[in-house]
């Protein structure tokens, strides 16, 4: 198992450039990343820099849809780990977009249907 960093909320409040622990943890629940206690609270570094670099990585993407995994790997600073955890949820957006399925309701959008679908 690769090493998986816990931090505390305050070291988890440098990365995402937040010093008031309220602001911090707001900052945590508000992007979905999970505060876990054992004798402290804790969270795991690599979630947080996710959480924190995936608004500029769906920037990149949108933008640069033929870069951005080269610009990825430069924005994840040889973190492969990292890397590969975009990669993965990435890909994951796209399969799990919802589809729509048109349903005709007569012959003529029938047949306008196959014509579009040729």
């Amino acid at each position: 198992m690769k090493d998986l960093t816990r931090i505390s909320i305050m070291e988890a409040g440098a990365i995402i450039r937040k010093k008031d622990r309220d602001s911090i943890e707001d900052w945590l629940n508000d992007n979905d990343v999970k505060i876990y206690k054992d004798k402290h609270y804790y969270v795991f570094q690599l979630e947080v820099q996710m959480q924190y670099l995936k608004p500029l990585i769906i920037d990149c993407k949108k933008r640069y849809p033929n870069l951005w995994k080269d610009k990825l790997k430069i924005l994840c600073e040889g973190n492969k780990q990292l890397c590969d955890l975009f990669l993965i949820e990435m890909d994951n957006e796209q399969s799990t977009a919802p589809s729509t399925r048109i349903k005709p309701k007569n012959k003529q959008q029938e047949e306008l249907l196959k014509r579009l679908y040729k």
